[in-house]
Parts: structure tokens; sequence; C-alpha cells
């Protein structure tokens, strides 16, 4: 049977009790969260996305991503952040939703929610992606908006 002890680095004297360090696994290895992005979607985004100020909200809003592609970040918080004018974020917002990066999400409140285009990127389960696709898809071809959760209106 073997038996873990601590030593006493000065001393050299065996020590009757052990310390030992565990680190917490971290899922797909990336600290402070992750996200799944399309290379193709990549490429056509850099081709898309002419002004640097679009850059910056849409780098801004995915470092925000929750799960399944909502983003809640009001567009005073998002300027207020990017040191940038409130006007130019709902520009650049509204660039970004005619490119098709973004979706929009349900009202809460007051308050316009986001989603990341499920075929851009994803934060969330694969099964969860799948459905999201297959909402987005049904959406688009009938001209609706689809929400958290894939609901169409």
């Amino acid at each position: 049977m073997r038996k873990i002890s601590s030593v006493d680095n000065e001393t050299g004297v065996i020590l009757p009790y052990a310390l030992v360090a565990v680190k917490q696994k971290i899922p797909y290895g990336f600290y402070g969260g992750w996200v799944i992005m399309a290379q193709e979607a990549l490429s056509k985004m850099a081709n898309e996305i002419k002004n640097l100020e679009d850059y910056r909200v849409l780098m801004m809003l995915l470092g925000r991503l929750d799960f399944e592609n909502f983003i809640q970040l009001s567009q005073t918080e998002l300027a207020e952040a990017l040191g940038m004018k409130k006007p130019n974020v709902s520009r650049s917002i509204k660039r970004l939703l005619s490119l098709g990066v973004l979706l929009e999400g349900p009202k809460i409140g007051r308050s316009k929610t986001y989603r990341l285009n499920p075929n851009y990127g994803w934060r969330g389960s694969p099964k969860s992606h799948q459905k999201a696709i297959r909402a987005q898809e049904k959406a688009s071809l009938a001209g609706l908006k689809v929400h958290k959760g894939g609901k169409a209106d």
C-alpha cells in the first residue's frame, strides 16, 4: 500500500499529512468561456465587414456571447465598453444584422437582444446547435426571425 505524504523542503522531515492540488478540468481547454466559429463564415465576414467599428462591435458581442448564442447587452453599455458613441454602435449593429451575422432576439423589457447566427458560430451543445441551424433554415425559408430556443415569429 502506498501512502501520500508531504516533505518539509527546509528540514526534509516527512509530514503526517499531504497537500494535494487538483486543477479543475476546463471544457475545450479554454478559460473564461469559448465559442466555436465556422472558418467559411470568418472568411465571409472578412470580405463583407468593411468598417473597423463594426468589427469592434462584433468582437465585443462575441465576448459577451451566452449559451445558445444569446446576447443581452444594451447599446449604451456596448458604447461605453468600447469608448464609442451610441449612434455609431447602433449603425454597426444594423450593418451586422443586414449581413446576417447577427439575428434579432426577443425583446426583454425595453431592451433588444441579439443572437449570433448559428451558421457563423456557436456556444452551446452540439445537439442544440443542430436544432438552431434547422430552426434558422426554416425561418429563412418562411421569411421569419428566430428567437432564443429556436422559436420563430
